[in-house]
């Protein structure tokens, strides 16, 4: 019978097996690589629910996307008239027509030899008629015209009379060519837009800049109107109906519109940055874990 020193030795003997320290290595190798797997686990599993709430704060709804919203199959809303004056820097076009075209064309701003010419914004502001800082206007035959605090047709009738005691059975028609509205923030084609029509209102002015993107902030759209000497900025709900019956409604020449932004654009542009990082994290911690 083998004694116990003997058993002991044997033991020892196959520990020193390079087969089985081999086995030991890899069993140990194997429980380290599952342990650094588990914590990085662990530390994406806390990440990713992060993630997902600003991605959920993100969504887009129709309570906040829909123009005019509104339980009310139909809805009837008075308008409230707009009247502008005219204001120094203004630009006026001013024809007159009679039975003797050579005696009429000599009142109108533009001559024979543009007469043919297609119409422009450049064109209209160098042969107009533009409003100084005193208010006045200056033409041909008659001298100057007090035309500022007055309204277009206010101003028709003044030229008008001025003209009847030149000219027998003459016509006059005042139309003002500096009608633009500038639209800025987020709307697809940002820009200014020259109006030619005697009133535009304010969804006609997005339509004319492409409309607002979907990251716009409906609720709040910022008008910015001259008057005088001053300026006046007020804040408008376009998902409101009753905007419709707002002074603000119906815009006036040299307005200015300014969309913002959503805070819900701003995360989703946030979350494909806070993306990248994320994967660049979580690739890096696996590298190093299974490379060690």
């Amino acid at each position: 019978m083998e004694s116990i020193e003997g058993i002991t030795r044997n033991i020892n003997e196959s520990f020193k097996c390079p087969k089985m320290k081999k086995n030991l290595k890899v069993k140990r190798d194997y429980k380290l690589q599952f342990q650094r797997s588990n914590k990085t686990y662990l530390l994406l599993s806390r990440i990713f629910p992060l993630l997902l709430l600003l991605l959920a704060s993100s969504c887009y709804t129709s309570k906040g996307f829909n123009y005019l919203q509104s339980d009310q199959g139909t809805l009837t809303i008075p308008l409230i008239p707009a009247r502008y004056v005219v204001q120094p820097n203004d630009v006026l076009s001013i024809k007159v027509q009679s039975r003797d075209p050579e005696e009429s064309a000599f009142y109108n701003s533009s001559s024979l030899e543009n007469r043919n010419v297609e119409p422009n914004p450049a064109s209209l502001f160098l042969s107009g008629y533009t409003v100084n800082r005193d208010g006045m206007i200056n033409m041909a035959n008659i001298g100057e015209l007090k035309v500022s605090d007055l309204s277009i047709e206010e101003i028709e009738d003044l030229v008008q009379s001025e003209i009847d005691k030149q000219l027998v059975d003459a016509t006059v028609s005042v139309k003002l060519t500096s009608f633009k509205v500038s639209v800025l923030g987020d709307v697809k084609n940002p820009g200014t837009n020259y109006i030619y029509n005697t009133q535009v209102n304010i969804f006609e002015a997005l339509s004319a800049a492409g409309d607002l993107n979907i990251s716009a902030k409906r609720k709040k759209i910022k008008l910015i109107r001259q008057i005088g000497d001053k300026s006046k900025v007020v804040n408008l709900d376009l998902r409101d109906p009753m905007i419709i019956h707002s002074p603000y409604y119906l815009l006036h020449p040299n307005d200015v519109l300014y969309v913002e932004t959503s805070k819900p654009n701003l995360a989703q542009k946030n979350i494909g940055v806070f993306g990248l990082i994320l994967s660049a994290i979580s690739t890096t911690i696996l590298v190093l874990n299974f490379s060690k």
